[in-house]
């Protein structure tokens, strides 16, 4: 069972890293711009859902989001040096051609 996620947001990534089984996503578009990818999924964790994007070039991300419908918040690399490693854990888990 997925753990509580704050409504603030705060850790929430955190959260979701240390309990990856219960995160799931499913590859909704991709978009190629020159040397830059774009990919949207929409994500679920326990009761939690909505949507998760990142932009990467040379398999470095430049930004990124996730949105979770009940948190105060949209969860940026700006405010959570976590979310990379999200970046990371679903670019090698969920894109197929990683």
């Amino acid at each position: 069972m997925a753990k509580t996620l704050p409504i603030s947001g705060a850790n929430a990534v955190k959260i979701i890293l240390k309990d990856k089984e219960e995160f799931s996503c499913t590859l909704k578009n991709t978009m190629e711009l020159t040397d830059e990818k774009t990919y949207v999924f929409d994500v679920t964790y326990g009761k939690y859902i909505g949507t998760f994007n990142f932009r990467i070039r040379n398999k470095e991300f430049l930004a990124a989001n996730l949105n979770l419908m009940t948190l105060k918040k949209v969860i940026t690399m700006d405010n959570d040096a976590n979310l990379i490693k999200l970046c990371d854990y679903v670019y090698k888990t969920y894109v197929k051609e990683a």
